[in-house]
């Protein structure tokens, strides 16, 4: 029987209304999300069966936050009870010129308390058929990552396939940290989700020729990455900001042999936060279905990112017909 597994913290967003600055409101709306979380629960519409490695304080707050999690149709037997604190978030959504922001308390949350012997790993692994987790969850501390090798390890023992989205986020580590910890990740790793900075400044992979052009230099940069820790595909995004509430996104997969771009879509935004996971979930929810058809994976993942824009929260809750109805009405795509 199918099992995803995905690793991250849930947290608090705490959201200001009406597009408001958060010197402004008075209350706040709230939600639950996390990167791997999001994955998990757009997984979970997609007609997955997800399971969700975590730890959530014994409290009011974190007894929401399970509800929340199962109202998705994720399994929580993996999910440790400990420590006070809930990681929150505040969302202030941008309109027009003024740009999105985010403001994190998390430092101290019962997640960055997670332990390793809070879990049996060969439980949880040994009918595992993915595992899920990014660079988020990396930055959140020692205990953090020793959970995130051990799962890793793990899931090597039981040959589950590895997807890892590198997710820099510069507000929890800097880079020469970051570096250090994704160069121990990725040999794990057998999809990536990744962008030439990534590849370039986090994995320190050169380019043959500085002259080329862009996409060129992308390429011969992703396929060494490819060929040095023998991945099988690396996946990534191309956004164009025009507002804070209209963008356009194109997607791209490179492996040994092959490059694929998919058609740019133009678009406007309810809400941004959680559109990278939703795009990492529509590519893994193909790949699990057929690993040999990377130019469907990426049709479906973009357009669940695409449309993950248009709902409001940090989860997508879109069917596979969701995805399938957009995908014919643009380019005729049958399933």
């Amino acid at each position: 029987m199918e099992k995803i597994i995905t690793l991250g913290e849930l947290m608090l967003r705490l959201t200001p209304p009406d597009y408001a600055k958060i010197d402004q409101t008075r209350s706040f709306m709230a939600n639950y999300g996390g990167a791997e979380a999001n994955v998990a629960v757009s997984l979970a519409y997609l007609g997955h069966r997800c399971y969700f490695i975590s730890k959530l304080p014994p409290t009011d707050v974190g007894d929401s936050a399970i509800k929340h999690l199962r109202s998705h149709n994720i399994c929580t037997d993996y999910i440790a009870r400990g420590s006070s604190l809930m990681g929150i978030y505040f969302y202030e959504s941008g309109f027009g010129g003024r740009p999105s922001k985010v403001i994190y308390n998390r430092r101290h949350s019962a997640f960055t308390r997670i332990r390793t012997t809070e879990f049996d790993f060969d439980e949880i692994f040994k009918d595992a058929t993915w595992f899920h987790v990014s660079g988020i969850t990396l930055a959140l501390g020692k205990s953090v990552r020793e959970v995130t090798f051990e799962c890793l390890k793990y899931c090597k023992k039981y040959h589950v396939p590895v997807s890892f989205d590198f997710n820099f986020r510069s507000k929890l580590w800097e880079i020469d940290e970051a570096r250090e910890i994704y160069k121990k990740v990725v040999p794990y790793v057998d999809y990536l989700f990744a962008s030439y900075w990534d590849a370039n400044t986090m994995m320190e992979i050169l380019p043959d020729n500085e002259n080329a052009s862009k996409e060129e230099k992308t390429i011969n940069v992703m396929r060494k990455l490819i060929n040095k820790y023998d991945i099988s595909a690396v996946f990534m995004t191309d956004r164009t900001v025009y507002s804070a509430t209209e963008n356009s996104l194109k997607a791209s997969y490179i492996t040994k042999d092959n490059v694929y771009h998919t058609n740019d879509y133009h678009f406007q935004i309810l809400d941004r936060i959680g559109a990278g996971d939703a795009f990492a979930s529509g590519v893994i929810h193909c790949l699990i279905k057929d690993k040999s058809n990377l130019e469907h994976a990426l049709d479906f993942g973009i357009v669940t990112c695409v449309l993950k824009h248009t709902i409001s929260g940090d989860s997508s809750r879109l069917k596979e017909e969701d995805i399938y109805d957009y995908l014919k009405g643009c380019k005729g795509v049958v399933r």
